[in-house]
């Protein structure tokens, strides 16, 4: 079945990889020369990640030419109005975002107010901008759950009066959305919980609305996916750049479904709750999910049971193997089961949903051991006995996302939602991590010590070594056809050690051997290296972890990883050869 009508449009470029923001050069080419104003906030400067981002943007004609890093966890009027004054000041003509999403729905915001002018109630509300060319929007989210990089939304908060302004617009989707799991590295575990569970209300609520799209249907469903397998993970496991990567990849997915098919009453709760209690956003939806699946089970069961099939439940179909019968088995008589089973079918889904919904509290109460995420309104800061529950509920009454949820919100069920959730006694629910993904080759590189006494040993095996690679059949002839020039430089000890193989033939220099400028440099401690060469980091991930520092051409030397696998199981037996210890 489809809906009468549905539209579907991404006019946003995503660019994703670990790294990326490290080569924007040909990604931003298309925007020339351009002045920008970067939009972050006071945590992502001291964690450095602003810094980086600056350096990303300096290999191109985009010059930042103002930084505006005071958004607040919850942005306000205010905020907004004093980065679009700075953008003015600045003349900017480009805005980049980073941070959450309080900050990216601030660049979008401010972007409106530089073009346009006035204050941001001026502006408040559904596609009043009609044919107006805001400034071109480059957004880089470091937490994985809004989707505010792909989204046509943005939410102020007006202190003064207790609200957040909701704000619709198609000129809010950027033009580049760059997706790099290394930005997201610093989140703390209690936000990557509250984040991601920002992120799977996003794909439900698509997925069971009044306005789904079955274009964004199979978005939502994986995303679903990507978050049942990675979100323990990433909260567990703060370096694990894949986990990492599929949380921001699933929280883009959903940002997608959800920009197209809306979001419903778990939003219109939660923004509510963030007005009038100051509740993270994040947090509200990942405590008001499950009472409004449950409130709305019946009027999508059979969403209900896909969302549950997506989260991991299995259930049997009879009514579905019965069709198949009638279908291709030519077995008549099957007929008058139809009736029975399809009601069996019905009562599994049924099952099945409900099975979702307890995945979903667990989830919760997995991620409250794991990070410390409340479990109940009155420890995430409602302190007042609920004093302010009648506000809550009208503010929650009148929110748009109410008008798309797929059952009539009723005021005495918002009431009765928020508060079950203040009253609420629920204990976290340990959880073990036994049996998924290792923690990753890079954490091995820990194993090894102190594996060169001093820079003549260094120089002494590495330097031997790479000799012995250069006229290895499988590695020395790919080597040669590279025609490239590495340096790497060694701490601890300190050492320099340079393969060129831009002439005739491959050349090893030890030290100041080497007077010519090398591609690339790399830099790394000497235990990471021995590590390497064992076959037991990945140079990918630990770029990103600023283990190994590299400057220059670093794809062109990535390209040449493949090749180096042979050298893996050479090395050991070269130590040997040399009779050398291996600190394997």
């Amino acid at each position: 079945m489809l809906p009468d009508y549905f539209e579907f449009s991404l006019p946003t470029r995503v660019l994703y990889g670990i790294g990326v923001i490290d080569q924007l050069r040909d990604a931003v080419a298309p925007y020339g020369r351009r002045r920008a104003l970067l939009v972050t906030d006071a945590v992502l400067v001291q964690a450095g990640l602003a810094e980086r981002v600056k350096a990303g943007f300096r290999q191109t004609a985009i010059e930042i030419a103002g930084v505006y890093d005071q958004v607040p966890p919850n942005s306000t009027i205010r905020t907004v109005e004093d980065c679009a004054a700075l953008g003015r000041a600045q003349n900017c003509d480009l805005i980049i975002g980073l941070g959450g999403g309080s900050v990216l729905d601030t660049a979008k915001v401010a972007n409106i107010l530089i073009v346009k002018g006035g204050q941001v109630q001026d502006h408040m509300g559904a596609y009043l901008l009609g044919q107006t060319k805001l400034l071109p929007l480059m957004l880089i989210p470091t937490t994985a759950g809004t989707g505010s990089e792909v989204t046509k939304v943005a939410v102020i908060a007006d202190p003064e009066h207790d609200v957040k302004l909701p704000f619709a617009e198609t000129q809010f989707l950027p033009d580049l959305a760059i997706l790099d799991p290394a930005l997201t590295c610093t989140m703390p575990p209690k936000l990557t919980a509250a984040t991601g569970m920002d992120a799977l209300t996003h794909a439900i609520e698509a997925y069971v609305g009044k306005e789904w799209s079955p274009a964004a249907d199979g978005l939502a469903l994986h995303a679903i996916r990507l978050i049942r397998d990675n979100l323990l993970l990433a909260c567990a496991r703060p370096d694990d750049l894949p986990a990492r990567g599929a949380m921001l990849v699933a929280s883009c997915l959903a940002g997608i479904a959800f920009s197209h098919s809306m979001v419903g009453m778990v939003h219109g709760i939660s923004h509510a709750l963030g007005g009038v209690y100051h509740i993270p956003h994040g947090l509200a939806n990942a405590l008001v999910l499950p009472e409004v699946m449950a409130y709305n089970l019946e009027t999508r069961l059979e969403r209900y049971a896909d969302i549950a099939e997506a989260l991991g439940v299995v259930f049997p179909r009879p009514g579905a193997a019965l069709g198949n019968l009638l279908r291709y088995g030519g077995l008549g008589f099957a007929a008058r089961w139809a009736k029975p089973l399809e009601g069996a079918d019905r009562r599994f889904r049924r099952q099945a949903a409900q099975a979702g919904i307890r995945f979903v509290r667990d989830l919760n109460r997995q991620l409250a051991h794991l990070t410390g995420m409340p479990l109940n309104l009155r420890d995430a800061g409602v302190k007042d006995g609920l004093a302010k529950l009648e506000q809550v509920a009208d503010t929650a009454m009148t929110d748009g996302a109410m008008l798309y949820n797929p059952r009539e919100p009723e005021r005495e069920a918002v009431v009765r939602i928020v508060r079950a959730l203040y009253d609420a006694e629920v204990t976290p629910l340990p959880v073990s991590l036994a049996g998924v993904r290792p923690e990753g080759a890079a954490a091995d590189a820990r194993e090894f010590r102190d594996v060169f006494p001093d820079t003549e040993t260094l120089y002494r095996v590495l330097g031997g070594f790479f000799e012995r690679l250069k006229i290895d059949p499988r590695i020395g002839e790919p080597l040669k056809a590279s025609r490239l020039c590495v340096r790497f430089a060694y701490q601890n000890p300190t050492a320099e050690i340079t393969i060129d193989a831009r002439g005739e033939e491959v050349r090893i220099y030890r030290g100041a051997e080497f007077s010519g400028q090398p591609e690339v440099t790399m830099r790394m401690s000497a235990d990471f290296a021995h590590a390497f060469w064992h076959g037991r980091v990945n140079l990918v991930s630990a770029l990103t972890r600023r283990q190994v520092i590299a400057k220059g051409n670093v794809p062109k030397t990535l390209k040449l990883l493949p090749i180096l696998k042979p050298a893996y199981a050479l090395y050991p037996q070269y130590l040997k050869e040399i009779g050398m210890k291996d600190a394997a």
